[in-house]
């Protein structure tokens, strides 16, 4: 399957990564969050500072909420930070890295932190309800009651209104917004010891968390019109499409069936609703192919082929048909030539 060309971006590296509302692109260059427009154009930037966690950026790009060493804050155009909240410092256990997130409609953040203890702690029933309903192998409810915690914030003070266990100790997170504006996605990694898929949600001001005993799994996408979600294996298992309200698998996929010798999946994306577009990387980390698979039924529908001079290389789609992917010359914008 070929890759046409849309367009081609001079641009200074580091290269830019979409952001998630689709609405342009970001890039952090020595603590300092730029926002580019959809052609590439800086719209403004953010002093992010040091010993830096993770970040994510409000849908209407006025502000961008940081996740630092032992703390979370909200910061604005200008500079200013609008609140700040304390947690414990990451590194200090086996947790060393979260991530965040604001809500579809930018009221609430969401974000990982490492257990933490508050002045309401013996009051919010957190403890006690999580362990009576922890999570067997293979079933969906509540994460153990330990490790680190997911906390949902409200946007405009940086109170918690939500916060529950993980059952879990985490290398590094990502979270993603579901299309249906009220469940988010935690994709956890922990090292030698797995990887964990959460789902979370508000329901008249309670947090909801679900998770299973599985730890051989990453979320990697959520269909564009939430019906299903994407995940990656972290052994030999193979991609995998699961409905996203039994979670049942729809479609499954071996590495086998489509991976040659040394090669491993490592980030995949709906390109749209019908289609998937996988990378795979080499033993050394280098980025080796783009398959294309059928999105309902994870049918392989080819390797996508770039023009002379073009090597693959890691890639960002936004569910709108094309993807984009960078080197030294610049960035590209693609889309398949069927």
């Amino acid at each position: 399957m070929r890759a046409e060309m849309v367009t081609k971006v001079e641009i200074a590296q580091p290269g830019p990564s979409r952001l998630e509302n689709g609405r342009g692109w970001f890039r952090q260059v020595q603590g300092v969050l730029e926002i580019l427009d959809p052609e590439f154009d800086p719209v403004r930037q953010y002093d992010l500072g040091e010993h830096i966690s993770s970040f994510a950026v409000s849908p209407d790009l006025s502000c961008v909420v940081v996740g630092g060493q032992d703390h979370i804050r909200l910061v604005d155009e200008h500079g200013n930070v609008l609140w700040s909240v304390q947690h414990a410092p990451w590194g200090t256990g086996y947790s060393y890295s979260g991530s965040c997130e604001f809500s579809a409609d930018g009221k609430t953040i969401w974000a990982t932190v490492p257990e933490t203890e508050l002045d309401s702690d013996e009051e919010d029933g957190l403890w006690e309800d999580d362990e009576v309903a922890a999570a067997s192998s293979g079933g969906w409810s509540a994460p153990e009651g330990w490790g680190d915690q997911w906390w949902v914030m409200d946007a405009t003070s940086g109170r918690i209104i939500g916060r529950k266990w993980l059952g879990c100790e985490a290398t590094g997170s990502a979270t993603l917004r579901h299309p249906d504006q009220v469940h988010m996605g935690l994709s956890v990694g922990e090292g030698q010891d797995g990887s964990r898929i959460y789902w979370g949600s508000l329901d008249e001001g309670s947090l909801h968390v679900a998770t299973t005993g599985d730890v051989s799994r990453a979320l990697a996408d959520v269909h564009p019109d939430g019906s299903a979600y994407l995940t990656l294996p972290r052994d030999s298992d193979g991609l995998t499409i699961h409905d996203f309200s039994s979670r049942a698998v729809i479609a499954h996929r071996p590495n086998g069936e489509f991976l040659e010798s040394g090669e491993w999946p490592l980030h995949a994306r709906y390109l749209d609703g019908e289609t998937v577009l996988l990378e795979t990387v080499d033993g050394k980390w280098n980025c080796a192919r783009h398959l294309v698979f059928d999105a309902r039924s994870l049918e392989y529908l080819g390797e996508v082929t770039y023009p002379t001079g073009i090597s693959c290389s890691a890639f960002h789609s936004v569910h709108a048909g094309t993807w984009a992917t960078g080197d030294a010359s610049g960035l590209y914008q693609w889309r398949l030539d069927v």
